[in-house]
């Protein structure tokens, strides 16, 4: 009986792993619609693939911070991302960092050009973990509780504070293992918010290669037959799939928007529940990229 099980937990793990093995050659072999961005970065989405046996929508952006310089920007009120970025002529970005739905402000440790702007509210330690910070011509992406910002305050004028981290140095953080014992808490039942791991959501993430490279991903979700979204271990892996050794969730959920000055809102926001480039959200923070002068 016990030679049985261990033979068929074998089985259901070579089984997974293949099953990994292919969706990643499915969407690294997928059709592609390439965006038109300047010298320095390259992008494309792909739409309707068929990953986590679901329909899934991912757009991915590519660009070199030696090339381009990236900045957060956060505007006096909750504006969608493609009126921030046009009007800070920005070539393309993304959605950034939480907020608080009740006050309409950040939610987590924010310092912009030196300033520090807000700390991360105590509801948001469970999911906040690491931080994004900004050098020049360099992306960083690092673990950090939420309140031993510091060591990075002391060295960074810019930092956004997000979570979960995704990949660290090379390693991929195990979600899985996670979302299993939040299912085992809940006697197996579906917690609910976006954060607690177990539903796909439309979910926003940013990246760093070996080479430096900066990686934006916005995969869509919430429309049936077009974009089922992700879980967070399913985001773990599709940067995993796309080479990267660091990389941190950002906002998700309706707030997920990827903009480009010569393609619009690039992505399918769900705000208006349709499957179309109309549906963005009003957000707290923006993630924006342009050429250096």
């Amino acid at each position: 009986m016990k030679r049985t099980a261990i033979l068929l937990l074998f089985v259901v793990a070579a089984f997974a792993a293949v099953a990994q093995t292919s969706d990643c050659q499915t969407l690294l072999s997928a059709p592609r619609t390439e965006l038109n961005l300047p010298k320095g970065a390259k992008g494309y989405t792909v739409e309707r693939v068929n990953l986590f046996s679901s329909p899934q929508t991912i757009s991915v952006i590519k660009y070199s911070p030696k090339r381009l310089t990236s900045s957060i920007v956060l505007p006096e009120k909750l504006t969608p991302l493609s009126k921030v970025a046009a009007g800070a002529s920005a070539d393309f970005g993304v959605n950034a960092g939480y907020w608080d739905v009740s006050i309409s402000l950040p939610s987590t440790f924010l310092k912009i050009d030196g300033k520090r702007i807000a700390v991360t509210a105590d509801f948001e330690k469970e999911r906040v973990d690491g931080v994004v910070c900004l050098d020049g011509k360099r992306v960083v992406i690092d673990y950090c509780k939420a309140g031993e910002e510091s060591p990075y305050d002391s060295k960074f004028d810019n930092i956004l504070a997000s979570g979960p981290v995704l990949i660290d140095e090379g390693k991929s953080v195990d979600h899985e293992a996670y979302t299993k014992s939040l299912k085992q808490a809940a006697h197996g039942k579906d917690i609910g918010a976006h954060y607690t791991y177990i539903r796909r959501h439309p979910r926003t993430a940013i990246g760093t290669d070996k080479r430096g490279n900066v990686y934006l991903v916005v995969v869509d979700g919430r429309s049936k037959g077009n974009a089922a979204g992700v879980t967070i271990a399913e985001l773990t892996k599709i940067c995993e799939w796309l080479g990267l050794t660091d990389a941190i969730n950002l906002d998700g959920g309706s707030s997920s928007t990827m903009w480009g000055k010569e393609d619009g809102v690039i992505n399918y926001p769900c705000r208006n529940k349709k499957f179309d480039h109309a549906g963005e959200r009003k957000v707290s923070s923006c993630y924006l990229v342009k050429s250096r002068k």
